[in-house]
């Protein structure tokens, strides 16, 4: 007989405990016992259930040692029973954790700045997989999918799976191999035709309804839509033709450069009334910027430049009128677009209102050093820009305000005496030319440059604006002598105005002629912070069949943004969460009701 110590007195529910517990372990050993055995157990269980029913305290306690006893001798588990249950307990947690993870909602960590403000680097969210459909688990399809539950301006997460998406593959859970997820604002939906316009968007859906209003929402007034990330992106040898190479924006094939006639045309897939490339969907409508000192305007050899502190150099109207070959300064050979090129004499003031609208990308200041996050500084970098003066830590500007980045990305707001606050005309052009990539390759170095700040400049109503900011009001003195020598210009930088009539209803013809259109079964994503955003302007469309969820909740860090994010509203109320949850609840109710039959009394 197995002895336990008898200081303590098992409760009536421990005792049942080691009843149940030593019964399925006889269950499982049943048959490779001898006979006697067999007996003297069962009939020891029988009597320990019967003192429990009677509620015989003392019985029970005795009896529920002797059972633990049998635990531990002739019904012990060998090595192979724990291993076993190890191994099928594991698959059976990963097999429910992958079904919620693909079906229901995940916990999702944001790791790029590439959705800023409204996401940051270390955020942590909850995301909902049945705002607008049910996922086939590891699989690019729904088993439910309803377009009209997908709101413009919503934030999306999706797979990158059959996409041209750099670095996409990814396992989970260190077993299943399958496709990197992201996270993006959904702009467009299939057959919407898009204009970019003063940092904002101005569309018709596919039936030509105006829908500017659900695009330009006033919640989302601070984030800025840009239509490019760079005048040109990737160019492609012709599949039909080996001797053109094709041009493309947004991933859509949109031009074409012949090698032997050496002449480029915009194709007529794109749309017949856009013949340059400035005419696509607004690229004349904005610029790229970045700011000039004296020696380093000299190389243009402009006269009638004002006189100013620093100058803003805005590349724009990319034209295929004169496509050369050319080589960048790594020697590789690539064909130039054409860009004009304006300059704008910037006072005293200007670079003030520069410092008090400057945002940045996440940095990390490493002896002087400076790299952007999550590149740890560590070592000597060939192209890091040094930021005399500044601690080691990990920074950022928004809205002309820093902040020190602490852990697992909580932020705290640097007093007005911090260094990096301080200001001088070289500072101001350091942080606006070099605030996005933090390498110096980004600097002035020759005339025709090929890499170029991620600065973008554009016109609203008359104003000049410069990281989401007017920071020439449209009086400015500075603004209406640059304008007076645009407007001389055969391709002046100058405010073209919104897609509106005189009476200020959207002219829906234009937008037809030269807006962007969103194929059937596509949309088009755009991240909130168009500076470091790879998206729908890199990659092209999203399938309709990749799109997987939406953000619900922002659980981390806690502060002004905690709660739900930014974005409309996806209604509980429909049938996907119905379906689902409904599922959920059966399978819970299922499981309950297991448990209480395999742990009621009698169970023999």
């Amino acid at each position: 007989m197995w002895v336990f110590s008898k200081k303590k007195m098992y409760s009536l529910r421990k005792s049942k405990h080691y009843l149940i517990q030593t019964y399925h372990l006889y269950k499982k050993k049943k048959y490779k016992l001898p006979v006697d055995t067999r007996i003297e157990i069962e009939a020891s269980l029988t009597a320990l259930q019967n003192a429990i029913l009677q509620k015989d305290r003392p019985l029970a306690d005795r009896l529920a040692k002797e059972a633990q006893g049998f635990g531990l001798t002739c019904l012990k588990k060998g090595s192979f029973d724990y291993f076993r249950d190890v191994v099928i307990g594991v698959f059976i947690a990963l097999i429910i954790a992958l079904l919620i993870r693909q079906m229901w909602f995940e916990l999702y960590e944001i790791p790029s700045g590439s959705m800023r403000p409204t996401f940051k680097e270390k955020d942590r969210l909850i995301v909902s997989k049945t705002d607008f459909g049910i996922n086939i688990p590891l699989k690019t399809k729904h088993l439910y999918f309803d377009p009209d539950l997908i709101k413009r301006n919503s934030i999306v997460i999706f797979t990158g799976e059959n996409m041209d998406i750099y670095d996409v593959d990814t396992m989970y859970f260190y077993l299943f191999p399958g496709k990197k997820q992201y996270i993006k604002r959904l702009i467009g939906k299939p057959g919407d035709t898009l204009y970019f316009y003063g940092g904002q968007i101005y569309g018709i859906d596919k039936d030509g309804k105006d829908i500017t209003q659900e695009l330009q929402l006033t919640s989302l007034k601070q984030i800025e839509h840009i239509p490019f990330i760079n005048f040109q992106r990737k160019v492609e040898l012709s599949h039909k033709n080996n001797n053109s190479l094709i041009f493309y924006q947004m991933n859509e094939p949109v031009a074409e450069f012949n090698l032997q006639k050496n002449q480029a045309k915009m194709l007529s897939s794109v749309s017949d009334f856009i013949t340059d490339y400035s005419d696509l969907w607004g690229f004349k409508n904005f610029g790229m910027a970045r700011l000039l000192n004296s020696e380093e305007l000299k190389e243009f050899h402009l006269k009638e430049v004002p006189k100013g502190v620093l100058y803003l150099e805005i590349k724009h109207h990319p034209s295929l009128q004169s496509v050369q070959l050319t080589k960048d300064e790594y020697k590789n050979v690539y064909p130039k677009i054409q860009l004009s090129t304006s300059i704008i004499a910037l006072q005293e003031s200007h670079l003030k209102a520069l410092m008090q609208n400057l945002y940045t990308a996440r940095f990390v200041v490493k002896n002087h050093q400076v790299c952007r996050y999550p590149d740890t500084c560590v070592g000597k970098k060939a192209f890091a820009p040094v930021l005399a003066g500044i601690p080691d830590g990990c920074y950022e500007f928004y809205h002309g305000k820093a902040y020190r980045i602490l852990w697992q990305g909580m932020n705290q707001e640097l007093p007005p005496s911090h260094p990096l606050y301080a200001y001088s005309p070289q500072n101001v052009q350091l942080l606006f030319n070099l605030g996005i990539d933090w390498d110096n390759r980004f600097l002035k170095q020759k005339k025709e440059q090929r890499l170029v700040p991620a600065r973008y400049a554009y016109f609203r109503n008359q104003d000049f604006y410069l990281m989401g900011a007017p920071i020439l009001k449209h009086d400015d003195p500075s603004l209406v002598e640059f304008v007076r020598k645009e407007s001389s210009s055969p391709t002046p930088f100058m405010d073209y105005g919104p897609p509106l009539l005189k009476n200020g209803v959207l002219d829906v013809e234009f937008i037809k002629k030269y807006g962007l259109t969103i194929p059937l079964k596509m949309y088009l994503v755009l991240g909130d912070n168009h500076a470091m955003s790879s998206d729908s302007r890199d990659f092209g469309f999203v399938p309709e069949d990749n799109l997987k969820g939406s953000p619900s909740w922002i659980f981390w860090p806690p502060g002004s943004r905690w709660g739900r994010p930014n974005q409309p509203l996806y209604p509980w109320l429909n049938l996907p969460n119905l379906i689902v949850y409904s599922c959920g609840a059966i399978g819970l109710v299922f499981c309950l009701y297991r448990w209480i039959q395999k742990n009621k009394l009698p169970i023999l």
